[in-house]
């Protein structure tokens, strides 16, 4: 089964799909939004900070009496003195004279291609600065300084980086919780429908006649109108099954009266007009049989019908092996103890029976029974070690009254019934050459967990 059909065949994949996707858009949303609003509050953090420094280098600065600049005091933060540290200041003189911090080193700021004042960014030979630009007025000079203090962009952009990756790493930690939490309260919401599919199995397999009422009023309805269903079933099976037998009791006793007349007929040498009533009557006692079996089999799929094979099987080849015992017909059975099938009993023991019985006519000294499970299938084989029967006549054996061997007993009806049974329950029935040299009948049908 593919993803698509899980998703579409699966309420509990469906809810759970949903809510990831849900809670991860909600996080990815949200992770977007803070993201940006602390890369807005840095920079405005960044720019105040700059403002400050600004500030502060505006009022060391001097001019001595030779028309010279100088910067008097120091500034209070201490990475203007370190190289490279990513925030500097730089003073340009109209007189031509610059000042710059230790943290410039060689480097320097092209302030004269900025027309304006404020706060700027700008490129420079150490990459992209953002600065804060000011003109000042000194008394003594005809023109104002170009003063700036500026951060490198890189110092902002690894500050944003690693609240980045920490928000990320949260955000994950939170999706995880939430993702955990949603297929927990799935999980919890849908134990009633899972209690129903548990319920449902033990109906399915016998155990129990009905689903329990205890269970919420959201599935309370669902839960009644199932209940309510399998009791008509099985009142509808019961009624279907008594009027059949009613009815085949009904017919035994004209036919029975025909029969008696027939072979009066042949006493009185009305031996042609005997032959034919006989053969009608043993017709329509064919037909009574078959649709006897098809009766018995009108519950197909109804909850509660349920067959262990081993107990089943072994009642069937202790029977035959009595039966057969003049004939030196031995009866091996091999299977393990905990196969169910999903079959009434009553109709497992005439499928087995009427395979098992048409292999003991045929086999010379041996038939041999095994059943497995594979899946969800339980596949039975009959096997004897007899004549066999040809490739192209093992579909019409199968057939209403069909027989290879009219000098055998029986009536033809054993491998029809079978066949009707077996279909009725959903399953299959085929016919293939045994290893034991003569034919092996082959039947799967439903299983049910033990």
């Amino acid at each position: 089964m593919d993803r698509e059909s899980t998703l579409r065949n699966s309420f509990r994949a469906r809810l759970i799909v949903g809510a990831v996707l849900w809670i991860s858009a909600g996080l990815l949303l949200s992770g977007l939004v803070l993201s940006q609003l602390f890369e807005e509050l840095v920079i405005r953090q960044v720019d105040h900070d700059l403002l400050d420094h600004a500030e502060e280098l505006r009022m060391s600065v001097e001019r001595r009496t030779n028309g010279s600049i100088e910067v008097v005091r120091g500034l209070s933060d201490a990475r203007f003195a370190v190289p490279q540290s990513g925030l500097y200041w730089q003073i340009d003189s109209p007189t031509g004279q610059t000042l710059r911090s230790p943290s410039l080193e060689h480097s320097r700021l092209p302030l004269e291609t900025i027309g304006t004042d404020g706060l700027q960014k700008m490129a420079t030979e150490i990459g992209p600065v953002r600065i804060n630009l000011q003109l000042v007025q000194i008394p003594g000079l005809v023109a104002p300084l170009r003063l700036a203090v500026g951060m490198a962009q890189s110092s902002v952009d690894a500050e944003l980086a690693h609240f980045d990756r920490a928000l990320a790493a949260s955000l994950a930690v939170i999706a995880l919780g939430l993702s955990g939490a949603a297929v927990l309260q799935v999980t919890v919401g849908l134990w009633p429908l899972a209690r129903v599919r548990r319920s449902l199995m033990e109906v399915r397999a016998a155990r129990a006649e009905r689903l329990p009422d205890d269970l919420p009023r959201e599935v309370a309805p669902l839960v009644d109108d199932l209940n309510s269903m399998i009791a008509s079933n099985t009142e509808m099976l019961r009624r279907a099954r008594t009027q059949a037998g009613t009815l085949a009791h009904a017919l035994k006793t004209p036919l029975a009266i025909l029969l008696d007349e027939a072979r009066q007929l042949e006493a009185g040498g009305e031996a042609r007009a005997a032959r034919l009533i006989e053969e009608q009557c043993l017709k329509m006692q064919r037909q009574i049989d078959f649709e006897m079996a098809r009766a018995r089999a009108a519950g197909r799929g109804t909850p509660g019908v349920a067959a262990a094979v081993h107990p089943t099987v072994s009642s069937v080849v202790a029977a035959l092996s009595r039966l057969n015992r003049e004939r030196c017909i031995t009866f091996h059975f091999e299977a393990p103890d905990d196969l169910t099938v999903a079959c009434d009993p009553q109709d497992f023991s005439e499928i087995v029976g009427n395979l098992a019985d048409n292999a003991a006519k045929w086999a010379r000294s041996r038939v041999s029974l095994s059943a497995s499970r594979t899946g969800g299938v339980i596949l039975l084989c009959v096997e004897d070690d007899g004549p066999g029967i040809p490739p192209v006549s093992r579909e019409t054996v199968f057939g209403l009254g069909a027989r290879l061997d009219e000098t055998m007993r029986g009536s033809g009806l054993g491998l029809a019934i079978a066949r009707e049974l077996v279909t009725h329950y959903g399953g299959r029935i085929w016919l293939d050459a045994s290893r034991l040299g003569g034919t092996r009948a082959s039947v799967e049908l439903p299983a049910i967990a033990a």
